[in-house]
This record gives structure tokens, C-alpha cells and sequence, in this order.
């Protein structure tokens, strides 16, 4: 019983010691990995992936048509005909990230380059699938406690390659949970 006794303060004081030194938070140093959702456009699964502290992957699998966007026809004019979220993407960006802000909170910026394929009559112009050029922009905020989530907000310019050639915008409003 002593040595339970004696096993559990050495835990106790190690854990409280270890505590008192941390960082403002986990994410992208310890915990590489995180998954997640993400609302807007796409409205998606996501996931992330550090590489090291500044560099990322970040993928997901989106339901386009179930946020912002997705009401508009080839001209431009709005409309909506009951057909929305009905389309399926994928997105795959690269992530460089510097931080702003890193005290009790970590406020980062990021900037990336990928690309997105949407699958399904894509802004109705009649094509069973269309490629997008992505730049996306944005500010990822991680917590001190609890270490491991992580909220964003991300604009993406992209340039739509296939089928007609045109500029388009994705939003995006996420958290992730890192393991």
C-alpha cells in the first residue's frame, strides 16, 4: 500500500510539474494529427496534417452545395431548384503557417496552394465533375486548454480549370481535434 502510496504522489507531482511549464498549446508540436468539420463551402470531413511546426496537408471531403454558393447558374443570377447537395468534393491544400499571437492562446496565419475536385452537376453547368486551382488564406486560433482543438477560418480564391474557365470563392469555419 505504500508504494501506491508512494507511485501515486511521484505521478501526481510529475504531472503537476510538467503542467506548469507547458506550452500555449499542443497542436503542430506534440499533436501532428487532427480531424474534424468544417461549415460553409464546403461544408466537409477534414483533416490536417503537420509535416513540422510551420508546414501542413490539409484534405477533406465535402458536401458542396449544403453551404454558401450553391444557388447561383451559369450567368451569375441566383436561383435555387431543390438540386443543392447533391455534389461530392475532394480538396487537398499544402499549408505553410506562422503564428501572430502565442500566449494563453495561439492565433496562427496560414497561406497554401491545392486544388479541389467536385464531382456532380457542379454551379449547373451541365459537367459531371469539375477541377478547382485553390490559394487558401486564413487564421487557425488553438486553445491552451483544451490543448488539442483548434478553430479556424479559411478563405480560398480558386480558379475553376474544368469545365468553363472562372473565379470562384470557398469559405470555410472549422475545428479540429488533434490526436
Amino acid at each position: 500500500m505504500k508504494r501506491v502510496f508512494l507511485l501515486s504522489a511521484f505521478l501526481v507531482g510529475t504531472i503537476a510539474a510538467m503542467s506548469g511549464t507547458a506550452r500555449a498549446t499542443e497542436v503542430g508540436t506534440s499533436r501532428m494529427f487532427g480531424l474534424g468539420v468544417q461549415l460553409f463551402e464546403p461544408t466537409a470531413l477534414i483533416g490536417k496534417l503537420f509535416l513540422d511546426r510551420n508546414d501542413a496537408l490539409d484534405f477533406g471531403i465535402g458536401f458542396y452545395g449544403l453551404g454558401y454558393g450553391t444557388c447561383y447558374n451559369s450567368n451569375g443570377n441566383y436561383y435555387c431548384n431543390g438540386n443543392s447537395g447533391h455534389n461530392v468534393s475532394l480538396h487537398f491544400d499544402y499549408l505553410y503557417e506562422e503564428p501572430i499571437v502565442n500566449s494563453t492562446v495561439r492565433l496562427d496565419w496560414h497561406a497554401g496552394a491545392g486544388g479541389r475536385l467536385i464531382f456532380g452537376n457542379y454551379n449547373n453547368s451541365n459537367h459531371d465533375a469539375a477541377l478547382l486551382a485553390r490559394v487558401p488564406l486564413g487564421l487557425d486560433l488553438t486553445f491552451r486548454r483544451p490543448q488539442w482543438l483548434e478553430a479556424y477560418l479559411e478563405v480560398a480564391p480558386a480558379l475553376v480549370i474544368v469545365p468553363p474557365l472562372y473565379f470562384d470563392i470557398d469559405i470555410g469555419l472549422g475545428v479540429r481535434a488533434y490526436f
